[in-house]
C-alpha cells in the first residue's frame, strides 16, 4: 500500500495487515496479475520493460508477472514495513522492492500499477494526478464497491477493509479521466467469483455467475463482487 501523507497510518502500525490476517491479500496476486496479463495482451504495441508497482503489499503481483515478462525489470513501492518485509522473498537482479513514497523517487516507467489502492487514499485525486507523471502507462485496479447489494445491507467497506471511497464504474472512469488521465480501455474483473471469501459471496454466485453472462455491468451494480481494471495514459 502506499499512501499520501493525510492518510491514517493503519498502512504503516501493522494495523492493516492485522485486518489482512496477517497475508497483505497475498493470495489474491495470481488474480491481479493474471488480469494484468489479460489486458496487455490486449494491447501488444505497448511497451512494458520497466514496471513499477505502487503501493506493491507483499510482492505477490510482481513475482507472477516477472513470469510472464521476463525481459522486463520490476520495482515495487510500499510504505507498510510489515508488507516490505514480506516482499523480500521475492527480490532478485530484475525485481527489487523499496520502501518509501513512490513520488519522492525520480525514476520514470514503461508501465506503473496501482491496484487496489486509489480507494484507500483520503487525497485520491492528488494521489492520481502524481501517478500518471510516474510512467507513460497506467493499470489502475478499483473494487466496485457501490452497488446495490452493499448499499441495502448498509456495508461499510471503511472498517471492513479500510477503503475510504467507494466507486461505481462510471465514476472510477470519470475520477481517472478527471485527473488527467485518457482511458486507452477497462475490463471489469469478477473477483468474488474467481476467489469467494464468505458463505455470503457463494451464495450471491449463484445469482452473479447466470447474470454475468448476460449482462455483466448489470452483475456488478446489482450484486457487486467485480473490480474495474483501467489502461490509461
Amino acid at each position: 500500500m502506499d499512501t499520501n501523507s493525510e492518510t491514517p497510518n493503519i498502512y504503516t502500525d501493522g494495523s492493516y495487515l492485522a485486518m489482512t490476517g496477517g497475508t497483505w491479500h497475498s493470495r489474491d496476486a495470481p488474480f491481479k496479475a493474471g488480469w494484468i496479463k489479460r489486458m496487455l495482451a490486449r494491447h501488444p504495441g505497448f511497451t512494458s520493460r520497466t514496471v513499477c508497482e505502487i503501493g506493491c503489499g507483499a510482492g505477490g503481483i510482481l513475482s507472477e508477472l516477472q513470469k510472464a515478462l521476463p525481459n522486463a525489470t520490476f520495482t515495487g513501492y510500499e510504505i507498510s514495513p510489515q508488507a516490505h518485509a514480506m516482499s523480500a522473498r521475492y527480490a532478485n537482479s530484475t525485481c527489487r522492492f523499496i520502501l518509501g513514497d513512490a513520488f519522492a523517487d525520480s525514476e520514470f516507467y514503461d508501465l506503473v500499477l496501482v491496484m487496489d489502492v486509489v480507494e484507500h487514499i483520503e487525497d485520491c485525486f492528488s494521489f492520481m494526478r502524481q501517478a500518471k507523471h510516474k510512467g507513460n502507462l497506467k493499470l489502475y485496479h478499483i473494487p466496485l464497491d457501490a452497488n446495490a447489494q452493499k448499499i441495502l445491507r448498509g456495508s461499510n467497506e471503511w472498517d471492513v477493509c479500510g477503503h475510504i471511497h467507494i466507486f461505481t464504474i462510471e465514476t472510477a472512469l470519470r475520477s481517472v479521466e478527471h485527473t488527467g488521465h485518457r482511458v486507452i480501455d477497462w475490463i471489469l474483473t469478477d473477483g468474488a467469483i474467481a476467489k469467494p471469501l464468505s458463505m455470503l459471496s457463494r451464495l450471491a454466485n449463484a445469482l452473479r455467475r447466470p447474470l454475468a453472462k448476460l449482462n455483466p455491468k448489470f452483475a456488478a451494480r446489482l450484486l457487486g463482487g467485480y473490480s474495474i481494471l483501467i489502461l490509461a495514459e
